[in-house]
């Protein structure tokens, strides 16, 4: 995939991951100190939002954050510490392998501005990642598809099916 910056076509480095696809293991260093791994099945959706300059985090994006954190995990990675206060638990400047990973990496400085939404089973469900650094993004899309995962109820066989009654 590819992005602009500064009006030069630049390639994303490493793996791209699709809809459908399994989220890799991540270890992440989080503001807090605390080392996690992310990623894999879990017990709550987790969405991870990259991001690339301090100044990225939109008030719109923090709103949506704030009415999903109860039933969701969401983490906010960026290349440099943001302007706004977040929860130093879920939110880490370690981009590296994360954007590597995730096919969202720049160059050594940088990664792309994205948002990739995993559901319980460590399956990437939604997938966003624009074309530019300064661009915004789909929010409603975004916040829709965060709902639409957190609700998700797996279907399984009953009894009855399993009895064959």
């Amino acid at each position: 995939m590819e992005i602009e910056l500064n009006g030069e076509k630049i390639t994303l480095q490493k793996k791209e991951r699709n809809v459908g696809s399994e989220a890799p293991a991540i270890r992440l260093k989080m503001l807090d100190g605390v080392t996690k791994v992310v990623g894999m099945m879990a017990d709550k959706v987790q969405v991870f939002i990259t991001l690339p300059y301090s100044g990225s985090l939109s008030g719109e994006m923090e709103k949506i954050i704030a009415g999903h954190k109860e039933k969701a995990v969401i983490y906010i990675i960026s290349s440099q510490k943001l302007d706004k206060n977040v929860d130093p638990s879920t939110s880490s400047i370690e981009f590296k392998d994360l954007s590597l990973k995730m096919g969202v990496n720049v160059n050594e400085q940088l990664c792309a501005k994205s948002v990739f939404i995993i559901n319980k089973d460590g399956e990437i469900v939604y997938k966003e990642v624009l074309g530019d650094l300064e661009s915004e993004f789909d929010l409603g899309a975004f916040d829709s598809s965060l709902d639409e995962a957190i609700k998700f109820k797996k279907k399984g066989h009953t009894h009855e099916n399993w009895m064959g009654v």
